[in-house]
């Protein structure tokens, strides 16, 4: 059986549902000689904001013994002006689709970000990153307000015909109020989730791992708390989503297009092993062709309620 990888978004088609997630992939180029781009629906860079930000103190990553890892990285990046200059010659346009990560501390910075970017040809869209879990100043405090929310995805939207998804917390108890206001503010998609905050502390010399104490757990452990916001989200909206949070192997991507993912980023898994996307593309196939699915799009939202 010649399983159709794609899945198609209103004008937006993607080659697989494959995407590699915001922070793991850097701007585009360090993963060159690693990653078959054919095998991959797009990449989403890191996280531009309006200014350079240097992050937050190192240590800014480290392994748990539970399991997964801690980052507070601080959305460290070189500012929109750079990135203009000296990395848009490194996205890989052409090879796969390329999605901008945007961050900000205000709805002006949002807009001042994308209007730079829109200068850029043959990108296909934005992911407004509105929920990261280490940084001092916007983040969850803007993620988090269902208002701020709608008044981000709303200005950005009446700045762009490009395709942008709006990146939502794990943190809520209910998730619908604030998905719908992304929605009706104009959202294409929603990428569910970003990290949730945690921390590691090493008894021996009793400091905690991290410089900054907290930052964002990610990896296999969080798949669980994922797949339900991605479900819960699936039941109220009817845009596409896209999945995010402890994707290693080709059940996980499958499950999590069960419960509703119209595309898939994987994050962590990267680190660990960066050929991963050809590895999670073949088991996807290999269970499609188990289960005489013809293409992966008939799989999204198709879970049976016991």
């Amino acid at each position: 059986m010649n399983v159709d990888t794609k899945v198609i978004m209103g004008d937006l088609v993607l080659r697989t549902p494959l995407l590699t997630g915001s922070g793991t992939f850097g701007y585009g180029n360090e993963y060159n000689t690693l990653v078959d781009y054919s095998k991959l629906g797009g990449i989403i860079t890191k996280s531009i904001s309006l200014e350079p930000r240097n992050g937050n103190p190192p240590p800014r990553i480290c392994e748990t013994r539970a399991g997964g890892i801690i980052n507070s990285i601080g959305l460290a990046n070189v500012g929109v002006d750079a990135f203009l200059n000296q990395k848009v010659e490194a996205l890989p346009i052409g090879k796969t689709e390329v999605f901008i990560s945007v961050v900000g501390d205000s709805v002006e910075d949002y807009t001042s970000v994308v209007e730079k970017l829109e200068t850029i040809e043959d990108i296909a869209g934005y992911e407004l990153n509105i929920s990261c879990p280490n940084v001092k100043s916007g983040g969850l405090s803007l993620g988090g307000d269902k208002e701020a929310v709608a008044a981000i995805t709303k200005a950005v939207r009446s700045m762009t015909h490009r395709f942008v998804s709006v990146k939502l917390t794990p943190h809520y108890a209910v998730i619908a109020p604030v998905a719908e206001a992304a929605v009706k503010a104009g959202a294409d998609a929603l990428t569910l989730t970003n990290t949730l905050v945690g921390m590691a502390i090493d008894a021996e010399c009793r400091k905690s791992l991290l410089g900054n104490v907290t930052g964002g757990y990610s990896g296999p452990p969080l798949k669980p708390v994922s797949l339900a916001k991605v479900w819960q989200a699936s039941q109220v909206v009817d845009i596409p989503i896209w999945a995010s949070g402890g994707m290693v192997n080709g059940i996980d991507c499958i499950e999590f297009m069960l419960a509703g993912a119209s595309a898939l980023q994987l994050g962590s898994v990267l680190f660990a092993d960066p050929t991963a996307p050809e590895r999670i593309l073949v088991e996807m196939t290999e269970y499609c062709e188990r289960h005489n699915v013809e293409r992966f799009s008939n799989l999204i939202g198709s879970l049976e309620i016991q």
